[in-house]
């Protein structure tokens, strides 16, 4: 598969802080499925070009990824007001998953913060019944 990554910036929020005073780890969670979110609905704006494209989430009615598992390395602290970059790239597909790698870094730094590893399942909708991730989706990623 050829390496189609896609990031996002953001600027880490007073309300990602934490007691400890850096980035909660739920919201770095939350950071990663925004970035499968974001990369979707970029990715497959032609192959839904008749949907809505105020959809919070394009292609909905029709197939939608749910997490198996998460694996997550923390390795570094954010901070209030950090410039966050976060980078995502589906690594591979079968039948109907998909695994999907997520890093997230401070802008202009080479040093990981997070590293993330899903494991999405593709559902037919509105059934919700595992279905197989059609050949034209992969070939998008």
């Amino acid at each position: 598969m050829k390496d189609r990554s896609f990031e996002y910036h953001l600027t880490v929020p007073a309300s990602a802080i934490d007691v400890l005073g850096h980035v909660n780890n739920v919201i770095y969670l939350d950071w990663v499925q925004i970035a499968a979110s974001k990369h979707w609905n970029h990715t497959t704006k032609d192959y839904f070009k008749d949907e809505d494209p105020a959809e919070e989430r394009l292609g909905i009615k029709k197939m939608a990824w749910v997490v198996i598992d998460h694996h997550i390395t923390y390795k570094a602290a954010a901070f209030e007001g950090d410039e966050i970059v976060v980078t995502t790239c589906v690594k591979s597909f079968t039948a109907a998953t998909s695994i999907r790698h997520t890093t997230i870094r401070r802008k202009g730094e080479d040093k990981m913060l997070v590293s993330a590893v899903t494991n999405w399942c593709l559902l037919k909708m509105p059934e919700a019944k595992p279905m197989r991730v059609p050949i034209e989706i992969i070939k998008l990623f």
